[in-house]
């Protein structure tokens, strides 16, 4: 059975099942135990209140108008949402995980079509054992589904470079088209980059300039332009954000007259080699084996390395850079560092000299480490407390007075800060800014007159629970808000307790009990009385 078994790992299928099982473990063990980090509480805020108020073609961010980023990556959380009940850690972040379990399969594939088998499989391991890699594949944003288009155009392409059926063309942009849906125009020109060397040998390029191409790309350009399209007819008519003029700001303003991110220029030179660990020196290593045998390594080598470069040099002249920018040049760089490791073992081999699993027993080590860090040390130290604890016990609280779709929920900004979001199963949430001139100090009942004043909404204060924000435990706001209210606030979890971190986490007010009383002889409001 054993041996069955081990034969099995080493045939083709058996190999690529055993890539692929372990890095889906890796992506989703312990996924849903950790909060919400960095730029998921915008994804997740702009999902939920589509989830919420039906509108799926305006983003908002925290009540505001916020068109930041094409809507695919937010209506593939919400899609995903619908199908799993709710919108949670699990839901928000599949997306992503999915994208990057593709990504190793493409990787795969790519290796495979570029070299052979060996060296696509070792890539795949690379880049399924690529911390920061798999890191950000656990993380709700469209970066990694930006790596997973890239990769699936190129990959298309390569099953057939010189074929210029219609259908190829079709499928091509499309893939483009698609990938530029989720975080913007960089879908189309990161592909077009990796291939420009080799559509430039022998004069492919010219081939493919043919009236099918040019009927492809305005299918592919319909397809891109559809969302806005329908963000404009059937969306919010005072939406104050054009989609399309966020795209010309994020892919050009940014580009030359950058606004923020504002890196050194030297910054992906060190963040390439960080977000390969631990396998940075292998491409190095054939990095440096090509430039010394130029001429006389394979073609497809050199047009890796040159689409490599090329990719580099982009990113390096965009006047905008952060570290995580460099995610799509990963896969390319790990195709490399695969190459140069088959190289050596086949050199081993040639020379006579025993072949051990060395590679094999690296890869198995990197999983595991992984999968410790990953799936057990950080979902850890974000027990016992924290946001999914704090969420937990606002609904705990809130549910003894009345069932939780009940409720409404306020957040007010204080110092600049929002709370992180609760999911609600009832109306969406009604966002106070710290510039609205809220009253600090005075009562419960003057409060919610001022808030029925500045949104010009009735509000029963005995279902509406109010949260925000506070950065020192001892100096909570809105406190005056606490003889009537119970006071939920965030407890330290693991990690914060280990480290000694500073007390700071959202505060929530919830009304202690319903109001029966009657005044002057009157009978208690109703719910629909706040309709």
């Amino acid at each position: 059975m054993k041996n069955s078994i081990v034969e099995f790992c080493k045939s083709d299928k058996g190999a690529l099942i055993l890539l692929l099982s372990v890095t889906a473990l890796i992506l989703l063990f312990g996924l849903g135990a950790r909060e919400l980090w960095g730029a998921e509480t915008r994804w997740a805020n702009i999902s939920l209140q589509m989830l919420q108020s039906g509108d799926y073609f305006n983003p908002y961010l925290k009540g505001a108008a916020y068109y930041d980023k094409p809507l695919l990556s937010y209506w593939l959380i919400t899609a995903t949402a619908e199908l799993m009940g709710g919108l949670s850690h699990w839901s928000l972040r599949l997306s992503s995980v999915i994208a990057a379990w593709l990504s190793v399969w493409l990787i795969y594939l790519i290796g495979i079509q570029l070299f052979n088998k060996r060296t696509g499989l070792i890539a795949g391991w690379m880049l399924a054992t690529t911390f920061f890699f798999i890191f950000w594949g656990r993380v709700a944003t469209a970066d990694t589904l930006t790596v997973c288009g890239v990769l699936a155009a190129v990959w298309w392409y390569w099953r057939g470079p010189d074929n210029t059926r219609l259908g190829r063309y079709t499928v091509f942009f499309l893939l483009l088209a698609i990938t530029s849906l989720f975080k913007g125009l960089i879908g189309f020109i990161l592909p077009a980059l990796v291939l420009l060397p080799h559509l430039l040998s022998e004069g492919r390029w010219r081939r493919h300039l043919n009236v099918r191409m040019g009927a492809a790309l305005l299918v592919a350009g319909a397809c891109y332009i559809m969302p806005f399209v329908l963000s404009h007819l059937y969306g919010a008519p005072a939406y104050r954000e054009s989609g399309l003029g966020l795209v010309f700001q994020e892919n050009f303003v940014r580009f030359f007259q950058p606004f923020d991110n504002l890196g050194p220029i030297y910054t992906y030179l060190v963040y390439l080699p960080i977000y390969t660990l631990p396998w940075a020196p292998c491409w190095i290593a054939g990095l440096w084996v090509v430039a010394r045998q130029w001429r006389q390594v394979e073609p497809n080598t050199r047009w890796l390395v040159m689409g490599l470069g090329l990719l580099f040099l982009f990113f390096t002249a965009s006047g905008s850079r952060r570290s995580y920018y460099v995610l799509p040049l990963v896969p390319f760089a790990q195709l490399i560092a695969a190459w140069w490791v088959n190289r050596h073992i086949a050199g081993r081999r040639a020379s006579g000299k025993v072949s051990r699993p060395v590679w094999a027993w690296g890869f198995g080590v990197a999983a595991g480490i992984l999968l410790l860090v990953l799936g057990i040390i950080y979902p850890w130290t974000n027990g016992g407390g924290g946001v999914i604890q704090f969420s937990a016990d606002v609904r705990k609280e809130a549910t003894k007075s009345a069932p939780w779709n009940q409720w409404r929920l306020v957040l007010v900004e204080v110092d600049n800060k929002l709370p992180m979001y609760l999911q609600n199963d009832g109306d969406s949430f009604y966002y106070v800014r710290g510039t609205q001139d809220f009253p600090v100090n005075t009562d419960s009942a003057s409060f919610m007159a001022w808030l029925e004043n500045s949104s010009g909404q009735r509000w029963n204060p005995d279902r509406t629970i109010i949260v925000t924000q506070y950065q020192d435990k001892a100096r909570l706001p809105l406190t005056f808000l606490a003889t009537d209210h119970t006071i939920i606030t965030t407890k330290l979890n693991n990690g914060a307790r280990l480290f000694h971190s500073r007390e700071s986490g959202s505060v929530a007010f919830i009304p202690k009990t319903v109001s029966t009383v009657v005044e002057n002889g009157a009978t208690p409001k109703s719910e629909s009385d706040y309709d």
